[in-house]
């Protein structure tokens, strides 16, 4: 797992980005048969938690209007955990490529709510 901005170029100012574009870099080219690279934006915890600070309270605090302005930005752990499963057991065939951005992963979402 990787995460939104995730700066495949290593090039990026920012740390997190620039780190997390390196390490999947790394991990497309050490040779494994498959790499889904997951870049998820921010991941809401489903299950209550003591938060490690302000920022943490506020978005689990504004969450549903986020959710319903700003769904691009946001997942539920639950429904990434799902898709994350899914594309291990059933692969990507039908979703043409290993780099899954959190539009995506909604994406995958929706479709395995639609075949249940």
């Amino acid at each position: 797992m990787s995460g939104s901005g995730a700066d495949p170029t290593g090039r990026s100012r920012i740390p997190f980005a620039r780190y997390k574009g390196e390490a999947e870099n790394a991990l497309l080219a050490a040779g494994f048969p498959g790499v889904y690279i997951f870049r998820p934006a921010y991941i809401y915890p489903v299950e209550p938690r003591k938060e490690p600070n302000f920022s943490y309270q506020l978005l689990r605090g504004i969450f549903p209007a986020f959710r319903v302005l700003f769904p691009n930005q946001v997942i539920r752990a639950d429904d990434l955990a799902h898709a994350m499963v899914d594309v291990a057991v059933h692969g990507t065939e039908e979703r043409g490529g290993s780099v899954f951005e959190n539009r995506d992963i909604r994406t995958m979402v929706e479709s395995l709510i639609a075949r249940r």
